[in-house]
Formats: structure tokens, C-alpha cells, sequence
């Protein structure tokens, strides 16, 4: 139980953390709301004044404590830009981000425990020699080359899938919703096990240089066979990475929704950082940062089941 405090302890400490930096970024950067919606030329007095209005002239350290206390009551604020719930605009988007996150991080996944374990079994042969290449080229290549390469295979010449774009009606358009949502899962997910894979071949290799593999290779099992009694030892280490890329998963996401034209949480928040909507912006930063502790605390506990050594 005391392991579980911790984390728990350490996910809201991390939160906490997270909230300063996202407040104090936000007005770092330069010009504000006021200044987005009136325009360079606009006067000190119709800027001072749009500024109180929004209660932007108050002490930050009164504007981050009323923000930090709606928040902890539920309440994400409205955005200054439209008026709109930020709350409802955040759950509206989370119908793309969320099958998008969770469909790539599967098939991550996946592709990295097969890949990693058949170049691991066959390091000496050319099919493992190329699977590893591959997987260091995935490191190389930046993930909006690979979306416009997908883009222009299957969209362009074969015309087999769409651009981009996603139906206005969302899922209740269950086939073009899935098809729009393919090349984007394909570019994310082609990104991150391409990380996975490294891991995953390397805690092969231990176990194909352990007694238990050679026992089991004596007794008559194929190498496949063998590597498969050990796949809950090399998944383990494959999710703790899959957990601590979540925040760079997320940043590939505002890429992959920019390039396919998705309108999701990424796409938002790009649109109102530029509109410097702050209120929004760190709301939705905060959902996302409180969104990746919750997940790496399942995962943490996912792990300790698969790898009993981790909570010895």
C-alpha cells in the first residue's frame, strides 16, 4: 500500500508542478488575449480596459489560485476568446484524440513486441538485421514526413483512403470516421514503436541468453516457442515506456492532427495558444498532464502484476 501512496503521492505533486510551469509559461509569452482581439493598433485604453474586463489586470498570483480552485471544483472556466465552456469544448474534441492516442499506442505496442522479439531470435539473420534498420530509420524520419508520405500513397495515387478531414457528425458515421481516422494512426503509431521496438528486442535478447531459453530449446520447443513463455517480461518494460512517451505521444498527436486536419485537442490548443487564450489553453494542458499521470499510474500497476520482481 505504501507503493501506491507514493505514486500517487508523486502523480499529484507532478500535477501541481505541471499547473505552475503551464500558468507561468502562458504569460511569458508575448502579447495576450486583449492585444489578439483588438489588434496592434488599438489603444492603451481599449487594451487596459478589455484587460480588466477579463481579469487580466489582477496579481497572478490571485489569477493562478482563483483558476487552480474552479478547477479543483470542476469548473475549466470559459474560454475568453468565444465564451464557451472550456469544459465542453474539451469533451467534444476528446471523440478524435482519444481513439487516436489509444488506437496508435495498441498498435505500437503490438508492432514493437513482434518486431522486437523476431530480430531478437534472428539478430544474426537478415530478416532481424532489417527489422532493427527499420526501426532505427522510424527514429530518424520526423512524423509529419511520414503522415504526407502515407498521405500521398494512399490517398493520392491508390486513393484507397482520405486525406484528412473527419465527418461533421463524428461516429454516428461509423465507416468514414473510421477510415478517416486510419492514416493518422498508422503515422503515430509508426513513430512510437519505432522507440518500442529497441526495448523490446533488447529484454529479448536477455531472455535468449538466459538458462530458461535454453532449457526450453532443449526440451524440443521451437525459438519462437521458447520467447513466448517470456512475452509478460518483455511487455513489461515495453509499457514503462509506452507510459513515460505519453506526453511525447500527445506532441505527435498536434502534429498528426494538424497534417490529416483532425479536429481534435491538438489542433484546439495550437488555435488558442496563437489566439493566446489562456484560460482555455491551461485548462486543456492540465486535463492532458492529469490525463497521462492517471494512465502511467495503471500502467505502474499493470506492470507490477506482469513482473512480480517490480514489487518484490
Amino acid at each position: 500500500m505504501s507503493g501506491v501512496a507514493r505514486r500517487l503521492g508523486s502523480a499529484l505533486a507532478g500535477v501541481f508542478a505541471s499547473t505552475v510551469f503551464v500558468f507561468a509559461v502562458l504569460r511569458v509569452l508575448p502579447g495576450d488575449i486583449a492585444t489578439a482581439r483588438l489588434g496592434t493598433d488599438a489603444t492603451p485604453e481599449a487594451l487596459s480596459a478589455l484587460r480588466e474586463q477579463y481579469g487580466l489586470n489582477r496579481s497572478l498570483f490571485v489569477q493562478y489560485i482563483d483558476w487552480l480552485g474552479d478547477a479543483l471544483r470542476g469548473d475549466l472556466g470559459s474560454s475568453l476568446m468565444t465564451g464557451d465552456s472550456v469544459r465542453s469544448e474539451i469533451f467534444s474534441r476528446l471523440d478524435v484524440t482519444v481513439p487516436l492516442v489509444a488506437l496508435s499506442s495498441l498498435l505500437a505496442v503490438l508492432v514493437a513486441m513482434r518486431v522486437g522479439q523476431h530480430s531478437a531470435i534472428r539478430r544474426r539473420k537478415i530478416s532481424g538485421l532489417l527489422a532493427s534498420a527499420l526501426a532505427q530509420v522510424g527514429l530518424a524520419v520526423p512524423t509529419f514526413v511520414v503522415g504526407v508520405g502515407l498521405i500521398f500513397v494512399f490517398a493520392v495515387q491508390t486513393r484507397l483512403l482520405p486525406a484528412g478531414g473527419f465527418p461533421t457528425d463524428g461516429w454516428g458515421r461509423f465507416f468514414d470516421a473510421t477510415r478517416s481516422m486510419v492514416l493518422p494512426v498508422l503515422t503515430l503509431s509508426l513513430a512510437q514503436s519505432a522507440i518500442l521496438v529497441r526495448f523490446a528486442r533488447s529484454q529479448s535478447l536477455d531472455f535468449v541468453a538466459s538458462d530458461a531459453y535454453r532449457t526450453a530449446r532443449a526440451a524440443g520447443r521451437t525459438a519462437d516457442q521458447a520467447l513466448s513463455t517470456a512475452t509478460r517480461l518483455v511487455l513489461s518494460p515495453v509499457l514503462t515506456v509506452t507510459a513515460l512517451q505519453l506526453s511525447t505521444l500527445l506532441t505527435g498527436a498536434v502534429v498528426v492532427e494538424t497534417v490529416f486536419a483532425l479536429p481534435g485537442l491538438g489542433s484546439m490548443t495550437v488555435r488558442d495558444i496563437a489566439n493566446r487564450d489562456v484560460t482555455k489553453v491551461q485548462s486543456t494542458l492540465l486535463v492532458l498532464v492529469a490525463t497521462v499521470f492517471v494512465i502511467r499510474l495503471v500502467i505502474e500497476s499493470v506492470n507490477d502484476r506482469l513482473d512480480p520482481r517490480r514489487s518484490a
